[in-house]
């Protein structure tokens, strides 16, 4: 019932910044919702602050998770988990939609590229929010998903701008000309925020429901904890092909940011590990990652991220199928053991209108 405050990386120390205002972020990253799972998991076992030598060594360090494995983080509304939309459609909502397709070669300061063109002349914008397992296997299906199938994101959570000024712990008074604002969410009953956690030990048994602060200011959030029946048990399924051709032509989609040695490589080329050429790409506004260091008391250092719903759009030989079929929910690039980089694949046709 309460506000969450979750936001970018911008710095929002006292005296950085200047004038760039730090947005708020939802659904949150997954750094502090790490943070929480594994404050939660050791609580218990037993430690707490004041005794910082009981953290369960199975937990890792600020650095990793240890022996967790975490996924994603989704959303789950109305009891029916939701996945990111992929940067493939285009249009206005209520509207009609569009997919994108690789257009003709054209000549730009990458080379001769396929740059991504509407597949109908539609009026509107890349489409951003949210879709529900049917939408997102009709996407992956190279089709339009169904009105019903798409979730905005006002319809499910609620932005609340708010003031605070500095207080000094000391005289319990105001300072004068310490300002600040911030940007705060209000979700809407029956939103939850999703992570699936494998590698807990089977006799640690955590509690089924607690209370725990969450995000900025220690905003107290209501969890759940509920056992899975398999890896792929809410996992989308991948299209069926019927290859009557020598090429096979599919997509590559992040369901989560993604994190990237070689960046500019990546959105050119996609990332390492995929079979085929890629041909075409999607791609939104790099997000920046940052969080708190809560052993050493500050700011973890802010990095660049893919962000979820970036397509590509590859060609390869049917000899190849059973290696992309293979693909479907794996990871690419760094920090996969924090769900970074979660893909699906789908499919494209050449000519789509």
């Amino acid at each position: 019932m309460d506000t969450l405050f979750f936001r970018d990386g911008t710095p929002f120390h006292l005296g950085e910044g200047g004038s760039v205002q730090p947005r708020g972020s939802f659904p949150p990253s997954i750094m502090p919702l790490q943070g929480a799972i594994r404050t939660a998991l050791a609580r218990g076992r037993g430690w707490r602050p004041n005794h910082p030598n009981r953290w369960p060594e199975e937990l890792g360090t600020p650095d990793d998770l240890g022996d967790l494995r975490l996924r994603g983080p989704f959303l789950r509304f109305g009891g029916e988990r939701l996945y990111p939309i992929p940067l493939v459609l285009f249009g206005k909502w209520g509207a009609e939609l569009t997919r994108l397709v690789p257009g003709e070669k054209v000549e730009c300061d990458l080379g001769q590229v396929r740059l991504p063109r509407l597949a109908q002349p539609v009026t509107g914008k890349m489409l951003e929010g949210w879709l529900t397992q049917d939408g997102l296997e009709s996407v992956l299906r190279g089709e339009v998903p169904a009105v019903t199938e798409i979730l905005q994101p006002e319809k499910m959570w609620k932005e609340e701008r708010r003031v605070g000024i500095l207080r000094n712990v000391d005289t319990r008074k105001a300072e004068a000309h310490h300002l600040y604002t911030a940007t705060h969410v209000r979700p809407v009953k029956d939103l939850m925020v999703e992570v699936d956690v494998q590698g807990i030990p089977e006799d640690w048994n955590p509690e089924a429901s607690l209370t725990l602060p969450l995000g900025g200011e220690g905003r107290m959030a209501y969890v759940t904890v509920s056992k899975k029946a398999g890896d792929q048990a809410d996992f989308p399924r991948m299209p069926e092909w019927s290859q009557t051709e020598d090429t096979v032509r599919f997509t590559v989609t992040l369901l989560t940011p993604g994190r990237y040695r070689n960046t500019c490589s990546v959105i050119q080329t996609g990332p390492k590990g995929i079979p085929g050429r890629c041909i075409s790409a999607s791609i939104g506004k790099m997000v920046s990652l940052g969080g708190w260091d809560l052993k050493r008391c500050r700011p973890r250092r802010s990095v660049s991220l893919l962000p979820a719903g970036c397509t590509w759009f590859y060609e390869a030989k049917v000899e190849q199928l059973d290696q992309i079929k293979g693909l479907h929910g794996t990871f690419t690039g760094e920090m996969n053991a924090y769900g970074m980089g979660q893909i699906a694949i789908g499919t494209w046709q050449e000519g789509t209108r």
